[in-house]
């Protein structure tokens, strides 16, 4: 198991300190519901399957 107490590395710590750190740009960035749009209508249609089931369940 890994000792989690380990100290920085000056080193490596130095290097990341170097490297440019600005802010990500907005098309760098993962779109939050762009993707995830779908889904929306992907859960309307189970609702409704779900709903149609059980209808023909008591009908039925």
């Amino acid at each position: 198991m890994p000792d989690d107490n380990l100290p920085p590395d000056p080193d490596a710590l130095a290097k990341w300190e170097k490297l440019p750190q600005n802010k990500p740009s907005k098309q760098a960035l993962p779109p939050l519901t762009g993707g995830a749009r779908w889904m929306w209508w992907a859960l309307a249609l189970l609702a409704g399957l779900a709903l149609i089931a059980l209808l023909q369940g008591r009908i039925g």
